[in-house]
């Protein structure tokens, strides 16, 4: 996946992932999204592209009428992935649950977890061959 900027238009060019990549962006494409699965009710589970620092980033989904994120971490060198930060909002934006209790994750080929911690291992490592 490579991600380039222009003139204030993002492009993304996916190559070779198994799940199907969505993007959407706002007016002043202040967030960027990709789908990278969907939850047992078929609603999209997203990668904030917009939140990726480094190996660190924010994959979001539908919760009830709210939304949940979670802030994950991957060692991507190690094959490795860690959540951080797990928050609920409603549908307004308000924080309601928010839980910082650091876990490791072993994500599963075709998952939400093992498709955004490929993208994010993927951008770093073209990011560190500049």
């Amino acid at each position: 996946m490579f991600l380039k900027r222009i003139g204030g238009l993002v492009t993304v060019i996916t190559l070779a992932f198994s799940s199907t990549a969505i993007a959407e962006t706002t007016s002043n494409n202040a967030f960027f999204h990709i789908q990278v699965g969907s939850d047992s009710n078929g609603n999209p589970i997203l990668l904030d592209l917009s939140s990726v620092k480094g190996t660190e980033y924010i994959i979001s989904q539908k919760h009830g009428d709210g939304m949940a994120k979670t802030t994950l971490k991957a060692a991507c060198s190690q094959g490795r992935l860690f959540s951080k930060r797990f928050s609920l909002y409603t549908s307004t934006g308000q924080l309601t649950s928010d839980d910082k209790t650091e876990r490791e994750i072993f994500p599963q080929l075709g998952t939400a977890d093992a498709t955004s911690m490929e993208i994010v291992c993927r951008v770093a490592d073209t990011r560190s061959d500049q």
